[in-house]
């Protein structure tokens, strides 16, 4: 049965808190891929979360990205939070970023679906907010906890829930045409469209897909059968 996140037991107000998070993959790129994410706050604090990210998408980022939603969706918005993360690519897409994302409106961007949620919750606290860079696996004990629960969620047998949702007057619609380029219309005209089925070559992909898990009983992605070719 899915399971929510969310805040609990006694939030204690005022003084900063530090919350680490992370996330990883097993099978990464496969087919049976399983992301998970881990938010340690402290040694036995029921706000520690182990999280295995449901659905398709399943990579590194996803399970970091879903560990900062559930970090700052598991503290109060007034309470002022730190967030140590081993992840460059979350800390960059939330600040420096995120700005010129919005304005392009998110085309050709990676999971937007978590920044847009990560990004909506972050504007919804009142308190500061503030990220940290920490390298992974070197010692610090909060960085080594969330890794710790990242595999755990991953291995668990269920997933948990995810709640993607954002009020309509958050989501922003349509690129500023001040920052729109030629080649930025071009590829958000590409997202739009659907594409035609092609039946042959669908038809090649599993079949290679079916010959790979035959010979190394690895289940390769479309993706990384694309990336080889």
């Amino acid at each position: 049965m899915a399971k929510r996140y969310g805040q609990q037991g006694p939030i204690p107000r005022c003084r900063q808190i530090t919350v680490y998070t992370d996330g990883a993959c097993m099978d990464n790129g496969k087919q049976n891929a399983r992301c998970g994410s881990g938010i340690w706050f402290e040694n036995d604090s029921p706000r520690n979360l182990a999280l295995q990210i449901p659905g398709d998408a399943q990579s590194n980022q996803v399970g970091e990205i879903v560990a900062v939603i559930a970090a700052v969706a598991a503290t109060a918005p007034y309470q002022p939070l730190k967030i140590a993360t081993n992840s460059k690519y979350v800390i960059k897409g939330l600040t420096t970023n995120l700005k010129r994302w919005e304005d392009d409106r998110w085309i050709n961007i990676k999971n937007t679906p978590l920044f847009k949620k990560a990004a909506h919750l972050l504007r919804l606290r009142t308190a500061k907010t503030t990220f940290q860079w920490i390298k992974g696996h070197n010692g610090t004990v909060g960085n080594e906890e969330s890794d710790r629960l990242t595999k755990l969620g991953a291995n668990k047998q269920d997933s948990d829930e995810l709640d993607l949702e954002i009020p309509p007057e958050f989501d922003i619609q349509g690129a500023k045409l001040a920052t729109l380029t030629q080649a930025m219309a071009y590829r958000g005209i590409l997202e739009r469209k659907k594409p035609e089925p092609r039946n042959v070559t669908n038809n090649n992909l599993r079949l290679t897909q079916n010959t790979i898990h035959r010979i190394t009983n690895e289940e390769e992605t479309e993706a990384a059968i694309w990336r080889g070719i």
